[in-house]
């Protein structure tokens, strides 16, 4: 894939874009509309967007690739007209966002405004239409634009192919743990990619439902060629607040299961672990020093329970500096220690050497923002590339410190892939 430039470079450019907001007066469950071809979702607890359509894109490249970005929608925004007569998070105009991980990716970060939202937030459920410099036409119900959700296909037949085998995935992880013993860095995250074929055509949508259903708690994603769900918020912004939630230490428990109080002690006290965390939120406090003020950490890290996983877990939060938007403090922490290392320039060179091939969209924000600049960017973690109608990649890693075992880090990495593969089976 050739490069792109850096320089924003809209898709379609409309003179403005009409935007009407108009409120539903009926319950809503999200899940249950998520409409074949869809073109983008943001889903937690059963609330959150869907999206279909595009009436605005922009694609960036390289290290001005959230800036210009940003810099696009702002100028998009300034120049809208925008009716919301319901006023809450993420309705009006909002674009859905997802960048890819290194400056110099082949893969394009796209910002992009969809033709049509079907939104619920605090139980109030909203229907947000674009038009390109006319009216929008609204429907005569949404159901026109927003569908049952399609059922999954039935379970098909699964290729799992490891780009390593478990003893090569484990000498690179010897690898780095060595160049950490030497000094080289304090702290290296290192990802395998899986190949997965279907016997039968990906359908997103129930894909997308799926994951929402069976991990409620993540903030699942889907955009472009992007789909997971998220344990880990990079940066939340509202009423000029910012919080970031930092995920780093894991143990996998047997699906299903959970720890016991004896084992998540144990979990919690780990040094080895509290080190790996203590990096992660490090490198957070550290970068919010330029885009906000007044931070705070949680006293101590918790113990956030997934299903098939438990992770430490501290919340950070903090007063933002006037004008600096969402994608702003996205970009500020992208990456953070959680998905890179300490320090970060020694970790990447790391990372480069043992993992030489593109992260594209794995590990980096992926979320939306509205026109005030708010917005919710995720890290995207438990996901997958869509690669075609029958194939898609899984990535996936763990924080690797001095006192990382090979044998536990290879682990961790096949229960972080077993979301989407349990999705991906229906």
């Amino acid at each position: 894939m050739p490069a792109l430039p850096s320089s924003p470079a809209p898709l379609d450019e409309p003179s403005e874009l009409v935007v009407r907001t108009l409120r539903i007066d009926e319950p809503v469950d999200l899940l249950a509309h998520i409409p074949p071809g869809l073109s983008g979702a943001w889903l937690r607890h059963g609330q959150g967007l869907v999206a279909v359509g595009t009436a605005w894109s922009v694609r960036t490249a390289g290290p001005h690739r959230f800036s210009a970005a940003s810099a696009a929608f702002q100028h998009l925004a300034a120049r809208s007209r925008i009716d919301d007569e319901v006023r809450t998070r993420a309705s009006g105009l909002i674009a859905l966002g997802s960048f890819s991980y290194a400056d110099a990716s082949a893969r394009p970060s796209t910002l992009m405004v969809p033709r049509a939202v079907l939104g619920v937030e605090e139980g109030e459920a909203f229907l947000t239409v674009v038009g390109s410099g006319t009216e929008p036409e609204v429907p005569a119900s949404w159901r026109d634009l927003f569908p049952s959700t399609p059922r999954a296909a039935d379970r098909p037949d699964l290729d799992v192919d490891p780009e390593h085998t478990p003893e090569q995935y484990r000498a690179l992880v010897r690898e780095a743990v060595t160049a950490i013993q030497g000094g080289q860095a304090q702290k290296v995250v290192l990802s395998e990619l899986t190949t997965v074929r279907s016997t039968t055509p990906i359908d997103v949508a129930p894909l997308v439902a799926g994951l929402a259903r069976e991990y409620p708690s993540t903030w699942v994603y889907h955009l472009e060629d992007v789909v997971g769900a998220s344990p880990e918020m990079l940066a939340q912004t509202e009423d000029g607040r910012v919080f970031s939630r930092v995920l780093a230490g894991t143990r996998p428990v047997a699906e299903g299961g959970e720890l016991s109080e004896q084992d998540r002690r144990s979990f919690r006290g780990d040094a080895k672990e509290r080190s790996e965390h203590a990096f992660a939120v490090d490198s957070v406090v550290d970068r919010l020093v330029d885009v906000a003020f007044d931070v705070s950490v949680s006293p101590e890290p918790g113990v956030l329970r997934l299903p098939g996983l438990e992770h430490l877990a501290s919340d950070v939060s903090a007063g933002l500096l006037r004008g600096v938007t969402s994608l702003d403090v996205a970009a500020r922490l992208h990456p953070s220690a959680a998905v890179s290392g300490t320090p970060r320039e020694e970790a990447d060179e790391i990372i480069a050497r043992l993992e030489p091939r593109d992260r594209g969209g794995y590990a980096s924000p992926v979320g939306w923002m509205d026109a005030n600049g708010d917005g919710q960017w995720a890290i995207a973690l438990r996901m997958a590339h869509l690669v075609d109608e029958h194939t898609v990649t899984l990535q996936a890693g763990g924080g690797l410190v001095a006192a990382s075992d090979p044998v536990s880090e290879h682990a961790e990495v096949l229960a972080k892939n077993r979301p989407m593969l349990r999705a991906l089976r229906g």
